[in-house]
C-alpha cells in the first residue's frame, strides 16, 4: 500500500483510491498559500474565542465540534451557532479566501454529483472547526463515526466518512500523524478503550503502519474509520483547520460537517 498520494489538485480517483484503502491518505502540500498563514497568525492563533473541547478538555477549539454533542442542549447549541462560527473562521483570514471555503469549493467542483454541508434534521451543520493542540499533549488513537452523534431517530446511509486537516502551525519537534491499518469492530474498539475519557490505550497497538509529519499550509485526508492519531508537540501549538466528508457513494453528493 502506498503512504499517500501527493496531489496539486482534488480529483475523484484521489477520493477513491482513499475509500478503497490504496493509500493511507491524499496530502495537498501548501494548500494554504504563504499570505493566509500569515492572516492567520495575526487573527486566529490567538483567537478571543478558543474554547474547551467538550470532550477532551485539554484542547481548545473555534467553533463548537459535532463529536462534542452529547445531549440535546449541546446539540441545539451546535446547530444555532453553525454559520457563525463558519463565519467567524472565515472572517480570521481575511482579506484572504478561508482554506476551508477553498477546500469546499474545490471538492464541489471535483465531485460529479457536488458536495455541501450535512443538515440533521433540517439543520446546518458547522464545518472549519479550528483545533490548538498544545505543547506536551498528544491526541491519543481513536476513530471517527458521525453516528456516534446523530440523534437517535435519524439514521444515515453514510458508506464511508473522510477526515479533512489543513495545517496552519506544525511544531519543528512533535505533532505527527499517526495510522493504523486498523478498522476495529465496534467491540473490538470497547475492548481497546484507555482510562482517558476517549480513545484508545496505545499500550494495546502495535506501532503505527503509517506517520508522517505536516508541513504548514498542507492539507491531509484520511479514513477516520482506522485508528489514528497525533503524537505529543514540543515547544509551539499544533494548529489545524478539520472537516469530515461523507460519502454515500459514486451517485450521490458529498457532505461536510466538522
Amino acid at each position: 500500500m502506498l503512504a499517500t498520494i501527493s496531489a496539486d489538485a482534488l480529483a475523484p480517483q484521489l477520493i477513491q483510491d482513499l475509500l478503497a484503502h490504496r493509500v493511507y491518505g491524499i496530502r495537498i502540500p501548501g494548500f494554504v498559500s504563504q499570505p493566509s498563514l500569515e492572516a492567520a497568525r495575526a487573527q486566529l492563533f490567538d483567537h478571543p474565542e478558543r474554547g474547551a473541547l467538550g470532550h477532551a478538555r485539554e484542547f481548545t477549539r473555534l467553533g463548537i465540534a459535532y463529536a462534542e454533542v452529547k445531549t440535546d442542549e449541546v446539540r441545539q447549541a451546535y446547530h444555532d451557532a453553525a454559520r457563525a462560527n463558519i463565519q467567524r473562521v472565515r472572517n480570521a483570514f481575511k482579506p484572504y479566501v478561508s482554506p476551508i471555503d477553498e477546500f469546499r469549493l474545490r471538492l464541489d467542483e471535483a465531485w460529479p454529483r457536488g458536495a455541501h454541508l450535512l443538515d440533521v434534521d433540517g439543520q446546518k451543520c458547522f464545518t472549519g472547526v479550528c483545533r490548538y493542540q498544545e505543547p506536551g499533549i498528544d491526541l491519543c488513537p481513536h476513530i471517527d463515526k458521525l453516528e456516534w452523534n446523530l440523534p437517535a431517530h435519524l439514521q444515515v446511509n453514510l458508506q464511508a466518512q473522510l477526515s479533512v486537516n489543513i495545517y496552519l502551525q506544525v511544531p519543528q519537534q512533535g505533532g505527527e500523524l499517526e495510522v493504523w491499518d486498523i478498522r476495529p469492530t465496534a467491540p473490538e474498539y470497547r475492548a481497546l478503550k484507555s482510562d482517558r475519557h476517549y480513545g484508545i490505550d496505545r499500550d494495546r497497538l502495535r506501532p503505527a503502519d503509517f506517520t508522517t509529519r505536516p508541513e504548514d499550509g498542507d492539507l491531509i485526508i484520511i479514513n477516520p474509520r482506522f485508528i489514528h492519531a497525533v503524537r505529543p508537540v514540543h515547544t509551539s501549538p499544533r494548529i489545524t483547520l478539520s472537516s469530515f466528508i461523507g460519502y454515500f457513494g459514486e451517485q450521490s453528493p458529498l457532505i461536510f460537517w466538522s
